[in-house]
């Protein structure tokens, strides 16, 4: 009776962590996709530095600022910006 609870706690233990296992489809950082375990990732709004990286991407817009760096954000991001701090393109 004894062993055979052991048993199952061990099976039990190891599907847990079968399960836990990250797949191969998703790199283990979430904030960036990888597709079938490629190196290539597809980048975020945030992590594009160059105006004509940022319009090639349909999902970012460019803000500039007088008193801050001017950035690529996200359409959603760029909506809920201040007005009178950024002046983002396409998105007001």
């Amino acid at each position: 009776m004894v062993f055979s609870i052991f048993n199952s706690n061990l099976l039990f233990i190891f599907l847990f962590l079968l399960v836990c296992q990250p797949s191969h489809g998703v790199a283990e950082d979430s904030s960036t996709r990888r597709l079938f375990g490629s190196s290539r990732a597809i980048p975020s709004c945030g992590e594009l530095v160059l105006k004509s990286q940022c319009s090639q991407n349909s999902k970012c817009s460019w803000c500039t600022s007088q008193d801050l760096d001017d950035m690529c954000f996200s359409k959603s991001e760029a909506l809920r910006l201040p007005n009178q701090v950024f002046s983002c393109g396409s998105v007001r």
